[in-house]
């Protein structure tokens, strides 16, 4: 095992300053070079020490700064105009790459993957979701999805009795053209037929006399 001071909040390792001790390979090959942690060990601890008071002179510096940014944050009314149905569901979804953008608007620029959103917002109404400024700052938010409901053709106007029995005759009479048409058809296709038979019979006798004579 090697020992290594974090220089930041690391997930199921430990907080900023900590002393642990993790494995060789993950020490050196991973958490070092990437700027979590710094080796703890003679000489070498005595200069991590200094470096990390500098740290964290910096790290509470950029706390204060989100905490100033998740304030002005907290006094954002957010609203998003979207197409929905009668019912107030929307026609696609509300994500937090849309909430990112809204945000852009408002003169405050942030990373989409800083915005937490439990999953695509798909119904008008207020919704809430929460933005992580910095790994110790995080501001809860609301947004006010309003619905563009889609205008319905109105219905048509109920027409007279008389007029659907017009209309009644009329489609009547469409039906029987359609069976008349239909009728005719059949017949053709029946004449067709039989002048085919026709054919094939004269065929087979024009054959038949040529055996004879032959």
């Amino acid at each position: 095992m090697v020992k290594i001071i974090l220089t930041q909040n690391v997930e199921n390792l430990g907080s900023l300053g900590d002393t642990i001790e993790v494995k060789p390979g993950y020490g050196r090959n991973y958490l070092i070079p990437k700027g979590f942690a710094l080796l703890a060990t003679g000489k070498t601890s005595k200069e991590s020490r200094h470096r990390l008071q500098h740290l964290k002179k910096l790290r509470e510096g950029e706390i204060e700064i989100a905490q100033e940014q998740a304030e002005k944050l907290k006094t954002f009314k957010l609203e998003v105009i979207r197409k929905a149905g009668p019912g107030g569901r929307l026609f696609g979804s509300v994500t937090n790459r849309d909430l990112s953008l809204l945000l852009k608007e408002n003169k405050f620029e942030l990373n989409r993957r800083a915005i937490q959103l439990n999953s695509p917002i798909r119904d008008a109404g207020t919704h809430e979701f929460s933005v992580r400024i910095h790994s110790e700052v995080t501001v809860s938010m609301q947004v006010q999805v309003k619905p563009e409901i889609e205008k319905i053709p109105a219905e048509k106007k109920l027409e007279s009795p008389e007029t659907e029995q017009k209309e009644l005759e009329k489609l009547n009479e469409n039906i029987q053209l359609d069976e008349n048409n239909a009728e005719k058809e059949t017949e053709n296709l029946q004449t067709e037929q039989n002048n085919v038979e026709k054919d094939l019979g004269q065929d087979e006798t024009v054959t038949s006399q040529k055996d004879i004579e032959g």
